[in-house]
């Protein structure tokens, strides 16, 4: 214990560290890419007062234990030097404190506040001067450390019980704005300096303390000033990250600002096939150019294609906006250069006001995503949140609540629509097709919520939900008995990547005592084989195992004739688009006889999907299709309903 606590054995080690240390972080930090951004200009500000502080800390100890430094510097060349070591130290403490006011944007918007913030320094600093003149506060022992006199001497101590507990107040209201390492990082630097004190009085000496200030700058210089994180390598503009964390630190400080978006129309060609160094000096041409707009000094890309400037102080309809809204579409009308050929970029602007229109950056996320499919169809005029029709956004929100709950409030119920056979004149088959309803808002449309239940994650239960369902009605009904050979059930892309799909599914079968064959998987048009290999491994053990698969919605993807014969399906249900269109134009009717000709010369069978009248019914048997679902025939209905419709109907 007394090795560790005897400075004569580590301080001048502890200083040299610490010192290296600095030097790196100072390399680091000189390294980045320069660009206007205060938080980068006080950070550097704390490394040089930081490798000041350290560069007098290593002379100091070195004067401490070397007789031949002793000559050549006088004890009040050493008694300067300490001073310089604790005013450096005191000044660290306010940089750090304007460091973290940087980092979450908080502005000094009077000269009153400016002093008021710097007065604890003044003091400190003013303290130690004090000892050039009085021996009131401190004296120099024999030795040449500084000895304090009590209790005047604890006074120094001011400006850090005040910035701390700034600091502690700031951490408390700010943190939701911080990842967990940027607050981590923060609260490592606020108590290494908080443990100042502690350790100077227990070592006898700051440079523990110094060491430990090295190493929380080398921490947030990987964290708060790490460029991968912040800044965008390509464009040279702010990243996402740093968007989000600016809105997130201004709605939490209640700031009144405007973000003015500009989305680069069909940007992905511009650049595609092109050289990363291409892309970035074009890229970084626009950054530039719309730096000088920023009131900020910055700018931001995101990776759809969007620049992006907050304007602070100010509404979407304020004159500033207008003037730079002016002036960029000028500049957009001019070519860009890239690759010494100049190249034509269109915009197309948008401005959110906040907080009066968005007031949370989840929102302006969901307003964000309304802007891009609005900007699709829109001039290029400056677009406005007033403009937009956000109700299906609160609408979304309802059915996301709808759908995450919908099997524990019992909300989901199992449909099935008669699928007619002409050959035997009897419906042999249905597909089963889920129904939500709810109290307040009725059925809802699987078009509307199946969307939503494959964002939420909840598809997968939903699935295996409708598949027990089916199970359960064939197991415990006489529907087979009254002519039903198979019942088809739904399959998304999402239940096929499940790594477990394939077993689960035969154990709900076997528990059940359902036989393979009568059951039938539709999966879209869109499967293609290899997209990864747990979607394939399932359909393949599914197959093996016995059960048949269809494709749904045949008709209206890209599929070609050889990609066709290739399809691991015995059925294919040609689209109701396709169905109906062939009865408006000649055109279409002959697209569908040809699909027809196709899938029947490949001797797979055919279900037409979408007929309404008995012209379509008569048209539709006459080119072949082996099996016809429609309203025509039955609509969906429920199982009662859907048992006892097999009873009438197959009786002959």
């Amino acid at each position: 214990m007394g090795l560790i606590l005897n400075p004569e054995h580590n301080n001048v080690c502890f200083c040299i560290a610490s010192l290296l240390l600095i030097v790196v972080v100072m390399i680091i930090h000189v390294s980045e890419e320069n660009h206007n951004n205060k938080q980068k200009r006080i950070f550097g500000m704390i490394i040089f007062d930081a490798l000041l502080l350290n560069s007098a800390g290593l002379l100091h100890n070195i004067w401490l234990y070397s007789d031949l430094f002793k000559q050549l510097l006088s004890p009040t060349g050493n008694d300067c030097l300490v001073l310089l070591e604790k005013i450096c130290s005191y000044i660290l403490a306010y940089l750090s404190m304007i460091y973290v006011m940087t980092i979450f944007r908080i502005e000094l918007d009077s000269s009153f506040r400016k002093i008021l913030l710097f007065v604890p320094t003044i003091f400190s600093v003013l303290f130690f001067l004090s000892g050039l003149i009085s021996d009131f506060f401190f004296t120099f022992s024999s030795d040449g450390e500084l000895e304090y006199n009590y209790p005047q001497g604890a006074l120094v101590n001011f400006s850090l019980y005040v910035y701390f507990v700034y600091a502690a107040y700031l951490y408390v209201r700010y943190a939701r704005s911080l990842s967990s390492e940027k607050f981590i990082s923060l609260v490592i630097y606020y108590l290494l300096m908080l443990a100042a004190v502690p350790i100077r009085i227990l070592t006898k000496s700051s440079a523990i303390f110094e060491f430990g200030v090295s190493l929380a700058l080398l921490l947030c210089v990987y964290t708060f000033q790490n460029p991968g994180e912040f800044r965008d390598g390509v464009s040279g503009a702010g990243t996402k990250n740093a968007l989000n964390f600016d809105i997130s630190s201004s709605l939490l400080q209640k700031k009144i600002f405007t973000v003015y978006g500009i989305a680069i129309e069909r940007l992905d060609a511009i650049v595609s096939g092109e050289s990363l160094e291409t892309v970035a000096d074009f890229l970084s041409q626009i950054t530039s150019y719309l730096r000088q707009f920023s009131p900020t000094g910055e700018v931001y890309f995101t990776d759809d294609g969007n620049y992006l400037m907050i304007f602070p102080d100010v509404d979407p309809n304020d004159d500033v906006i207008m003037k730079a809204y002016e002036q960029i579409r000028k500049r957009f009308r001019d070519p860009w250069i890239m690759k010494g050929e100049e190249i034509k970029a269109f915009q197309s602007p948008y401005v959110i006001g906040f907080p009066d229109e968005v007031d949370s950056l989840e929102k302006f996320n969901e307003v964000r995503d309304v802007i891009k499919k609005t900007l699709r169809h829109h001039n290029r005029d400056i677009l406005r949140v007033s403009d937009l029709n956000l109700k299906h956004i609160e609408h979304d929100k309802k059915i996301d609540a709808i759908v995450k709950h919908a099997l524990d409030d019992d909300l989901l119920e199992v449909y099935y629509q008669p699928i007619f056979d002409p050959k035997t004149n009897k419906f042999s088959s249905c597909e089963a097709l889920l129904r939500l309803r709810n109290p307040q808002m009725g059925f809802i449309s699987p078009a509307v919520f199946m969307p939503v239940a494959e964002r939420n994650g909840m598809v997968v239960s939903i699935d295996s939900f409708v598949l027990d369902e089916v199970c359960e009605m064939i197991s415990s009904s006489d529907a087979m008995q009254n002519g039903l050979d198979y019942v088809e059930v739904n399959l998304s892309v999402v239940d096929c990547i499940q790594a477990n799909l394939a077993d689960n599914i035969i154990k709900t079968i076997e528990k059940y005592g359902v036989k393979p064959d009568q059951l039938n998987f539709e999966i879209t048009e869109t499967f293609e084989e290899g997209i990864t290999s747990a979607m394939d491994e399932n359909i393949g053990n599914l197959i093996n195992y016995g059960i048949p698969f269809s494709i749904d919605d045949f008709g209206t993807g890209y599929s070609n004739i050889a990609r066709i014969s290739t399809l691991p399906v015995e059925i294919f249900k040609l689209d109701k688009s396709i169905v109906q269109s062939a009865f408006e134009s000649e055109t279409s009717y002959m697209v569908m006889l040809n699909l027809v000709k196709i899938i029947k010369n490949l001797g797979k069978e055919i279900v037409a999907e979408g007929v309404e009248t008995k012209e379509q019914a008569e048209q539709i048997i006459k080119l072949g299709c082996d099996h016809i679902q429609g309203f025509y025939y039955a609509r969906p209905m429920p199982k009662d309903q859907f048992l006892e419709f097999l009873k009438e109907n197959n009786k002959h």
